[in-house]
């Protein structure tokens, strides 16, 4: 029986928009920034920033002598977030639906402090007062890579979200748009779904049973 929920952000509860992404990039100045997004490129500065390697103040410094543009901390974070598009009101209900019908339901996410936050506006000021630190209204509890300084597909987090969570493989379903992290967790037990297109979990039929 399936109890246990745990989402991925990007591509699943949150949109991306990497072209928009680019040209807030290309905007300030940092056109080699926005090639690593336009090649979806994981190393060096962006996997330092998900791995906590390094933390906002230190990227945004790395940003500029990458490129030599002369951009603020708020322009390079501004330019940055902008990869994150909307969290419709049918997912965030669709969150709270599942935890009203005894799911417990996670965030696993390679992500980093910037887009978190960012998330978390994202998420809704009027849910400002039930939040916590993991974001309580509308999960049990969330697993950031920087965090963790683990990151997906490496099979160790999963590892981790599951002993500390003190959940059972086989009754746990895990989403994500990526096939490595799916074959990840499914060699650990945990039963999983390879969402293509960001709301085909919420019109799966039959996947929450």
């Amino acid at each position: 029986m399936m109890k246990n929920i745990i989402f991925d952000l990007g591509g699943v509860l949150v949109g991306l928009d990497g072209l928009r992404c680019i040209d807030a990039f290309n905007a300030i100045g940092c056109e080699r920034v926005a090639e690593y997004v336009r090649l979806r490129l994981t190393a060096d500065l962006f996997l330092d920033i998900e791995e906590g390697t390094i933390d906002t103040e230190g990227f945004c410094a790395e940003v500029r002598r990458m490129t030599g543009c002369t951009a603020a901390d708020s322009e390079i974070i501004g330019a940055w977030n902008q990869l994150l598009t909307e969290i419709t009101d049918e997912r965030k209900q669709r969150l709270k639906a599942l935890r009203r019908a005894g799911y417990k339901v996670y965030l696993l996410s390679n992500t980093n402090d910037m887009h978190w936050q960012y998330t978390k506006e994202l998420l809704g000021n009027e849910e400002c007062g039930m939040w916590n630190e993991e974001c309580g209204a509308y999960f049990d509890r969330v697993f950031l890579s920087y965090r963790m300084h683990l990151s997906k597909p490496d099979v160790h987090i999963f590892e981790e979200v599951l002993r500390q969570a003190g959940l059972r493989a086989e009754e746990t379903l895990f989403i994500d748009d990526n096939r490595e992290n799916i074959q990840a967790a499914a060699s650990l037990g945990i039963q999983t779904y390879l969402n293509t297109e960001i709301d085909n979990w919420l019109h799966e039929d039959g996947l929450f049973e």
